[in-house]
């Protein structure tokens, strides 16, 4: 059983027209009936049919019917079965089991083959069809020998082995022959009897097959058997499954009525049972299919592997021809075997121009790197790629990107050949250069920015990162580039900027000033964070722009220090004291603890300035500076408030005790000499105290109390101090020198 191409190929379940109504329960029913008829009024008195034809046309309707229409078949078949054993005299329950078995086959064939194989009728299938089919005819053909010879041996008509063997022959025969014919026959239609131009041939074949049939079976004289398989063999060969079918059916149908009538080979036996003929007539025509089909099966195959061969290389000469890319077939002495019209489109050269090696047109600097390439495709085989230029015919060189790789030979005993595809990318590479040169000034432009400047993607991994960022990181371009921020800058420093960075994949843009410590020194930062948009306006990474801006914030520094400090002696200035001195009386205030204040002048001071110059005097500020600081405490304040005029801010003192030790101190201090550029002199100073118990008391206020007391100080004959206690409702003078 085996199917042959058709126009429009049927599959099980999707039937055309045709098919459907051939199945319909009736039109089946009427052929089981008719094919019934035939193989029981073939059979000699007290045997089985020779043939039996019935399930084999079941089989073959089935398989080339939609699944929802088998019930229906099934059904007709049994009842017409049924009727025929019936008319023909057959006791109701041998007609009944034999009518089962017989359709029980055909449906197990069908069944088996539509799930394993699936369309029966596709050239594909052919050789899974044949050894499908005939394991499971053997199996369903057994199981329904091994029912009929149970129903005859149980009610005593003939022995259960004789009935198996006969039944087994008669139905499996019927099986290959007709389940085939009538699958060849649905597929097909009407190119069952030839292809067209063809049919004359056909039918003189089968005639042919027939005639020899005839002519072997007629007589009874000569063992001539061996002669009906060369036309049978040639039907085969020029008909394919038609030839088998109709020509193994002819010799069966000869065979079987001429054996019948009491002719043919068989009866060269002598003293044989007409049981021991039948045997020998289904051997032969079993022989007749197992030398056929087998033939038909591999020439089917072969012929749809050619046609599929063929349309293959029909559809590749039609992509080739037609394709924009230039298509080489390269032999191994590098002729062009093939070459595509497209050459003549990329190249301007015509195809003949190209036929034989021309390595004139291959740029002279690419010519070493193509060479080397297909000597390694050859010597290694696998595929290669290239990219190269070759010289247009109007002297322009045209860029090529050439894919080869080894292909079997055209001849069998060849070396293998080189398949080669190439495609003008001039564009692309002129384009790839344009891209690399915006890129080199891109880099030119960035790495000379006096900023770091950085692209960040979504995942927060840096992707591009200019030359001055070593600087300022510690890493170079090639080091950050493909890493995480958190990885480049350390978890203290991410957690630092782990807002900006929130802020600005929200597409915000982010401004804020930043510290670091670089190699023992600290450096400030402005950074800049852009969002970066893709078409649809959603945040897919974004940018980062960073200054030093160290030099700035230097420099800020030394303003603020020029502002707030006096360069010469490096105490605080007048502005300076001004804003702690508000700030105490604030506290005082809120506190209501006691505030002092010491006003100190140096003797003589103008004396010093005009006898040994202003240098002699600077130095003796300074040292005056530092030997004040050098009496407070720690959380104590002083100010040069201009000239020789000094003053100590001291909180926290509960009693007068506290500054005038303090002044104590800084008198015992200057007692002794200055050196003044290599001169020894003897500096004094004197000390006014303004001691607040008071809260009513503003800066001015307090400085003029401090400086009245300053003045009583020097009046007292200066290298002195004197204390002033600023209490409720006036003012007391405390008197000394120390």
């Amino acid at each position: 059983m085996g199917g042959q191409h058709s126009a429009a190929n049927t599959t099980p379940g999707k039937a055309g027209g045709s098919l459907a109504s051939m199945a319909k329960p009736l039109a089946v029913a009427a052929l089981v009936m008719v094919s019934c008829w035939i193989s029981i009024h073939t059979r000699q008195p007290g045997s089985l049919s020779t043939l039996w034809i019935a399930s084999g046309i079941l089989a073959g309707i089935l398989m080339t019917s939609p699944r929802d229409a088998w019930r229906a078949c099934v059904l007709a078949a049994f009842a017409g079965n049924l009727l025929v054993r019936a008319a023909q005299g057959d006791a109701w329950y041998s007609a009944l089991g034999l009518a089962f078995a017989s359709t029980l086959d055909a449906y197990l064939v069908a069944l088996v083959l539509i799930r394993y194989v699936g369309d029966v009728t596709n050239p594909a299938h052919v050789g899974r069809v044949a050894v499908v089919a005939g394991v499971s005819a053997i199996g369903a053909c057994a199981l329904s020998a091994a029912i009929a010879a149970s129903v005859h041996s149980a009610f005593g008509a003939s022995p259960f082995g004789r009935v198996f063997a006969t039944w087994f022959a008669s139905h499996g025969l019927g099986m290959v022959i007709f389940a085939t014919l009538t699958v060849v026959a649905r597929a097909q239609g009407r190119r069952l009897l030839g292809r067209p131009g063809h049919r004359i041939e056909f039918a003189c074949t089968i005639l042919l097959i027939a005639a020899v049939s005839f002519a072997v079976f007629h007589q009874s004289r000569y063992p001539a058997l061996f002669l009906v398989y060369p036309p049978l063999l040639l039907g085969t060969f020029r008909h394919r499954f038609s030839g088998v079918v109709f020509g193994v059916a002819a010799v069966a149908i000869i065979a079987i009525a001429e054996t019948l009538s009491g002719n043919g080979p068989f009866y060269l036996i002598p003293h044989a049972a007409t049981s021991e003929r039948v045997i020998l007539l289904q051997i032969f025509i079993a022989s007749t299919c197992l030398l056929s089909l087998p033939v038909a099966v591999v020439l089917t195959g072969r012929s749809f592997l050619a046609r599929r061969l063929r349309e293959s290389e029909l559809r590749y000469r039609m992509l080739a021809d037609y394709s924009r890319d230039l298509i080489m077939r390269i032999g191994e002495n590098g002729e062009r075997l093939y070459t595509s019209p497209s050459a003549k489109e990329i190249l301007g050269w015509e195809i003949e121009e190209l036929r034989a090696p021309r390595w004139d047109l291959v740029h002279p600097d690419d010519v070493a790197q193509v060479m080397r390439a297909m000597a390694d495709l050859r010597k290694a085989g696998g595929m290669t790629t290239v990219t190269y230029r070759v010289r247009h015919k109007d002297g322009r060189y045209v860029w090529l990107e050439a894919h080869a790789r080894l292909v079997p030979s055209i001849e069998s005993d060849g070396s293998p050949d080189i398949f080669c595809t190439g495609r003008d990318v001039t564009h692309r590479i002129d384009a790839e250069r344009a891209l690399a040169e915006n890129q080199r000034r891109l880099h030119a432009i960035t790495d000379n920015l006096p900023a770091f400047v950085l692209h960040v993607d979504g995942n927060e991994i840096y992707t591009f990162a200019n030359a001055p960022t070593y600087s300022g990181m510690g890493f170079g371009p090639s080091e950050i580039v493909g890493r995480s921020i958190l990885e480049v800058v350390g978890e203290r420093i991410y957690a630092e900027i782990k807002p900006q960075i929130d802020r600005v994949l929200l597409g915000e843009t982010a401004t804020f000033e930043i510290e670091r410590d670089f190699g023992g020194q600290r450096f400030y930062y402005q950074s800049t964070y852009v969002p970066e948009l893709d078409a649809d306006g959603k945040v897919v990474g974004f940018y980062v722009m960073s200054s030093d801006i160290s030099q700035l914030k230097r420099t800020e520094q030394e303003l603020m220090l020029l502002a707030r400090f006096d360069g010469l002696t490096g105490l605080a200035n007048r502005f300076h004291f001004n804003e702690s001195a508000d700030l105490a009386l604030a506290r005082h205030r809120r506190s209501g603890r006691p505030l002092a204040l010491l006003y100190l002048d140096i003797d003589h001071f103008k004396r010093i300035n005009d006898s040994l110059g202003h240098a002699a005097g600077d130095l003796v500020l300074a040292e005056f500076a530092q030997r004040l600081k050098g009496c407070l405490r720690v959380t104590d304040f002083a100010a040069r408030l201009g000239g020789d005029e000094f003053v100590a801010l001291i909180e926290d003192a509960d009693t007068t005790d506290v500054p005038e030790l303090i002044a104590r101190k800084m008198i015992a201090a200057m007692q002794d000499p200055t050196d003044v550029g290599g001169t020894r002199l003897q500096v004094t100073a004197s000390i006014g105290i303004a001691y607040c118990k008071r809260t009513a008391m503003s800066r001015d206020e307090l400085l003029h109390i401090a400086d009245e007391t300053l003045y009583a100080a020097k009046a007292a004959g200066r290298n002195a101090c004197r204390t002033a206690i600023v209490e409720e409702p006036g003012l007391k003078l405390h008197s000394g020198t120390f």
